[in-house]
């Protein structure tokens, strides 16, 4: 057996000698990261506009140019997060936490080499995990049934109270108001619409890059036309390249933070329906929850700590989601779903035996994952030193540009101009979180994880026969996740 795969994979790198190939690779990163940078424009969203391209295309250069593109979307979301506190994508909001601290500090080029750096080494260190150990990953996220990945999200929530720089009331009170925002669209279980107020578009409820866009983005600028400035005119610009060079040596001193942050990214990413969104959430939080007081209580001011734990997770979710949606064919991402149908598309069907009838294209695939992250290095180091200046560029330029696109973003998600108006709506209540001192990532927390934790407990209950003992406490797994809750709490509070 580990002949054969050593075979593949032989084949699978012969495959990429291939020019066109290569090029694809090339195209492909450089493409996903124009597309990811741009606020609210996910990899999910990217993926689903360049399939139509690649459908003259033979499978192999298409299906690796798209999972390169997903590569570089994923990891440029950071850098509007960085520079301007507007995410590109959900997985890069806790890498404004820190990022945009350290940018209004005159260190946006050392940020923006750090990102480059822990996302490149994350994302070709969960491929060569996928490369080897994908069927067994897989079994394991199979363990996963609804109940299991309820208890998932209750731990995931557990983060709540640990938002920074709130009390503990205002945290809460603004994941509760995330989790109603979740309730919205028809009913798991009964598909009665709820809180649709008679529109048809809400019964599949209020998309998540809405609710980011408005509450992030279109929020940011309103605070951004008040500052006036992205950072203040007597902050230091210091040399480009002594911060890359501080940047090597500060992902460097930290191998726990990026070691932690990367095994947990392709852990969650594994998982089928978490992804980034939720991954970056944890890896924050555990790196937050296990550093000394000192530095926990840094911790969102601008340390760098901060962006190695959000942006190592971010990436290894490509290599843990591609995990079920290869051999399963199960989507471990709404990204990865968005590729599940560009490889149907092309003629594969992905699952058990995807890795038997096309082992060749599946190893390849695999195996660009970890060129397109070597390539996120070449162009992301260099690049750090141009787009760094973005943060010097005032603001009436930056302002009109972000909004234009943050409403190209809004409206492609459904296509719908009555998704402009939540776009406003939640850029409006931005404002008022941030005025009165409400933290914005516990409504984001909370409208991210509502949808997984409600269907986890209705599908979970009624597979049980609404017996609690076997709903929690009916394997090791869900025993686990219990332990670690009660941990997260215990610790939170004694944190306070």
């Amino acid at each position: 057996m580990i002949l054969a795969s050593l075979l593949s994979i032989r084949s699978g790198a012969a495959l990429l000698a291939d020019p066109l190939v290569l090029a694809a690779i090339a195209l492909g990163v450089g493409v996903g990261i124009v597309f990811g940078a741009i606020p609210g424009f996910s990899a999910t969203m990217t993926i689903i506009l360049l399939t139509p391209v690649t459908v003259p295309f033979n499978p192999a250069p298409a299906l690796i140019f798209l999972v390169s593109a997903y590569g570089g979307a994923v990891y440029a979301g950071s850098i509007p997060s960085i520079l301007i506190n507007t995410p590109g994508a959900p997985g890069s909001v806790v890498t404004c936490w820190d990022g945009y601290e350290l940018t209004k500090k005159g260190k946006a080029v050392y940020t923006l080499a750090v990102s480059a750096i822990v996302s490149s080494l994350a994302g070709i260190c969960a491929a060569v995990v996928l490369l080897f150990l994908a069927p067994r990953i897989a079994e394991f996220a199979l363990e996963f049934g609804p109940s299991q990945m309820f208890l998932f999200a209750v731990f995931a929530l557990t983060i709540i109270p640990a938002a920074k720089g709130a009390s503990l009331e205002k945290a809460l009170l603004g994941g509760c108001f995330g989790l109603l925002v979740a309730t919205v669209g028809n009913d798991p279980q009964l598909s009665q619409p709820r809180g649709t107020f008679g529109f048809t578009i809400l019964r599949s409820g209020v998309d998540f890059i809405v609710v980011l866009i408005g509450l992030f983005v279109i929020a940011e600028m309103f605070q951004l036309a008040y500052r006036g400035v992205v950072v203040q005119d007597d902050t230091e610009i210091e040399g480009s390249f002594s911060q890359i060079k501080d940047a090597f040596r500060a992902v460097a001193s930290r191998p726990v933070a990026f070691i932690r942050g990367m095994l947990i990214g392709t852990f969650v990413g594994s998982l089928p329906g978490a992804g980034a969104d939720v991954a970056n959430f944890v890896s924050y939080n555990e790196a937050r929850r296990w550093a000394d007081e000192e530095l926990a209580d840094k911790f969102g001011t601008g340390i760098i700590e901060g962006v190695i734990a959000g942006d190592s997770s971010n990436n290894a979710t490509q290599g843990g989601a591609l995990v079920p949606t290869l051999t399963l064919g199960i989507p471990g991402s709404g990204s990865t779903a968005a590729l599940l149908g560009a490889i149907s598309i092309h003629g594969l069907q992905p699952g058990p035996g995807l890795f038997d009838r096309s082992a060749a294209l599946v190893y390849a695939l695999i195996l660009s994952l970890v060129i397109g992250n070597l390539l996120i290095l070449v162009y992301g180091l260099p690049g750090a030193k141009y787009f760094g200046k973005l943060a010097y560029i005032p603001p009436k330029y930056i302002i009109p540009a972000v909004v234009v696109l943050s409403v190209i973003g809004g409206f492609a998600v459904r296509n719908s101009l009555f998704d402009l108006w939540f776009v406003l709506l939640f850029g409006v209540l931005g404002v008022v979180f941030v005025k009165y001192e409400y933290p914005l990532v516990s409504p984001v927390l909370g409208v991210i994880l509502g949808g997984i934790a409600e269907s986890g407990f209705v599908t979970g209950w009624l597979l049980n026969q609404g017996d609690p003992v076997e709903f929690f406490f009916g394997s090791y797994i869900s025993i686990v996740l219990l332990a670690l809750i009660l941990l997260s709490v215990v610790i939170t509070i004694v944190r306070r």
